[in-house]
């Protein structure tokens, strides 16, 4: 289903799909999940059907809420990296995850184009720094 596909579905309709990990080459959610609202473009929520997250993972996303909740701007960057190390992506489409936040087995996350280059790289970015 592609991003447009999505965004126009009616509120309310579900959605099941896999995030994948093409870092890990792996699967590590079963998602079912539906458009949260027609006014912010390519965000979605829903429930976590079955998870094989690695521990890290899962808590690199809740540290990451944790950070947001508590507005601790100085350490989101190096959280946000880490987790964007795992190139998480919807199985179905290809679009990438970002901005997800967990609570239990709640999910909302948003997503986007498949392109590589969209997320920062840090590590080259910095290189020759210091």
């Amino acid at each position: 289903m592609t991003n447009q596909e999505k965004n126009d579905l009616p509120i309310g309709e579900s959605v099941r799909d896999y995030i994948f990990s093409r870092t890990l080459d792996r699967r590590v959610a079963e998602v079912e999940y539906l458009k949260r609202s027609q006014q912010v473009d390519n965000y979605f929520y829903g429930k976590i059907v079955k998870s094989n997250m690695p521990p890290r993972l899962a808590w690199l996303i809740q540290e990451y809420d944790e950070l947001v909740k508590n507005v601790v701007i100085s350490l989101l960057d190096e959280v946000e990296e880490e987790i964007y190390t795992y190139d998480l992506q919807l199985e179905s489409s290809g679009e990438r995850v970002s901005g997800i936040s967990l609570i239990e087995d709640d999910i909302s996350f948003f997503s986007g184009p498949s392109v590589h280059d969209e997320y920062p790289n840090y590590d080259s970015e910095n290189k020759g720094a210091g």
